[in-house]
């Protein structure tokens, strides 16, 4: 053999070693699953509708990723995995919770998954149901509670896991057991349906209350009251200003703290309000006048069916504003920057009136009509804390991660109400 031919043999064996053996080598430690997690969707409510969509992502050991089709949008195919529950079966990315057995097993769903070229590389995720929050019974906006009409409440539930669900008390395809809810009309339990309200009677109360009660947690409850509406109403509102916002206060010099926030001004306190029923001259008409030395209202009603809300409440109070940024360190001492000054506090809430209703021994039956809401007024919200100050490079050059993401001193705390 010639050494031109023995060259060329060295580097066929030579370019059959680097351009086949190796590629392979590589390639095949590429694809090597490292791990897998699994992504739910916790913020639904599964454990209502007894729905899951979930998905998988599995970790390559070159570090690549890839997540399964259908809820998280990937090109992993389901068949490469193996899902298993004793509280649920599997469709893909839905899972078919079995509610029974989840609440049998103090309330919580687990879910564990493995590859199935890798079974060594698997996950287990435990998913309890959520803790209800807040519950909320109310009447849609376009329902008005009129003597002898229907109303149909509604209940709005909300869970600690943000998922919310409203539904109304007729609803017999509701999500929620029935059984776990005890509605009430006045001191009157009822079981879904429409409510027929009374027929107008000077002599039965003039509001209602609704009121829901969580059978299993009865300290989760709600109860609203609400004035009848008769065939004649009116809405008579006295407002008085709130108090303006504040303004923010201004930053610190270098290396002082910052200031607190300027307070929100408080809400004006509503006037005396003065109501006086008579008849007109036939007495076929109630006349109503209401006064607060601003406004005046005057109107007649029928005395077979009214009913009349005078809103007299005190003024908002204003926000209070942000506090102070803390100084900026100086040069010579880059670690002086100042902390952030506390926010200022919201205004007072102004009072609501006081208001005094004059009657005739013949119209003092009608007084149970008229519907007073003088609250007081909310307080302002306080205002947040100044940023802290930014600590210097002293005579060095800032990097670009600290011009981007400068190093602060402490923020200010919140105004106090």
């Amino acid at each position: 053999m010639g050494r031109i031919e023995r060259i060329v043999k060295r580097i066929i064996l030579l370019l059959l070693l680097l351009g086949g053996v190796m590629p392979v080598s590589v390639k095949a430690d590429s694809v090597v699953p490292k791990s897998i997690r699994i992504f739910p969707e916790i913020q639904g409510y599964w454990f209502l509708d007894g729905h899951l969509p979930f998905g998988c992502e599995v970790t390559y050991t070159h570090g690549g990723k890839r997540r399964t089709t259908g809820y998280l949008n990937g090109n992993l195919p389901w068949k490469d995995i193996v899902c298993e529950s004793e509280q649920a079966v599997f469709h893909g990315d839905d899972i078919i919770v079995d509610l029974y057995k989840v609440r049998s097993n103090n309330n919580t769903l687990i879910i564990r998954v493995h590859l199935r070229e890798f079974s060594s590389v698997k996950s287990e995720f435990v998913l309890k149901i959520p803790p209800l929050e807040e519950l909320k019974v109310l009447l849609p906006q376009y329902e008005q509670p009129r003597y002898g009409k229907k109303i149909d409440p509604f209940v709005r539930l909300q869970w600690v896991n943000g998922a919310s669900y409203t539904f109304k008390s007729s609803d017999v395809k509701s999500l929620v057991d029935h059984d776990s809810l005890s509605l009430y009309f006045n001191n009157t339990r009822f079981y879904g349906g429409p409510i027929v309200l009374p027929q107008f009677n000077l002599e039965e109360p003039h509001t209602f209350s609704l009121s829901a009660v969580w059978t299993s947690k009865p300290w989760l409850n709600d109860i609203e009251v609400y004035p009848y509406i008769g065939r004649e109403h009116k809405v008579w509102k006295f407002a008085v200003p709130s108090g303006a916002d504040a303004r923010d206060q201004m930053a610190a010099p270098k290396g002082m703290d910052g200031a607190e926030g300027f307070h929100g001004m408080a809400g004006t306190d509503a006037p005396e309000v003065r109501v006086k029923l008579s008849w007109n001259d036939d007495k076929s008409r109630l006349i109503v006048e209401a006064a607060n030395g601003i406004d005046f209202y005057r109107d007649s009603f029928s005395p077979d069916e009214f009913s009349l809300e005078i809103i007299a409440r005190g003024g908002n109070g204003g926000d209070g504003g942000r506090g102070g940024e803390g100084g900026a360190a100086p040069f010579d001492d880059p670690y002086r920057a100042g902390i952030g000054g506390r926010g200022g506090s919201g205004g007072r809430a102004g009072k609501g009136a006081s208001v005094n209703i004059e009657s005739t021994p013949d119209t003092e039956a009608f007084l149970p009509c008229i519907i007073v809401d003088n609250a007081d007024g909310s307080t302002g919200k306080p205002g947040p804390g100044g940023r802290g100050g930014v600590f210097s490079s002293g005579y060095g050059v800032p990097t670009l991660l600290e011009l981007l993401f400068p190093s602060r001193n402490y923020d200010g705390e919140p105004g106090i109400n």
